[in-house]
């Protein structure tokens, strides 16, 4: 099931959670997940350069051990980094 807004029973369910936030920025926040992959990040990293734009990257362990090279470039990227461990 995919929701685009969240149903007002889950806002029932957990009313200490914020569910709405009055901004008055134009800001958008994007993530990427499952990096860094040898085609797709760097082209990702170039789009956002020319826009001057910063993004959060999670990133596999194992494709961290696998392109290390890819993960120094979003390293330093100046972007936002959240890893997931690798599993023995």
């Amino acid at each position: 099931m995919y929701l685009i807004k969240t149903p007002f029973w889950l806002r029932l369910i957990y009313p200490a959670l914020t569910w709405r936030r009055r901004n008055e920025d134009k800001t958008i926040y994007i993530t990427f997940d499952d990096g860094p992959i040898p085609d797709v990040t760097p082209f990702v990293l170039n789009s956002l350069a020319g826009y001057d734009a910063k993004a959060t990257f999670f990133c596999i362990g194992d494709n961290v051990r696998k392109h290390p090279e890819i993960y120094k470039q979003v390293v330093e990227g100046g972007t936002r980094l959240g890893t997931i461990p690798l599993t023995t």
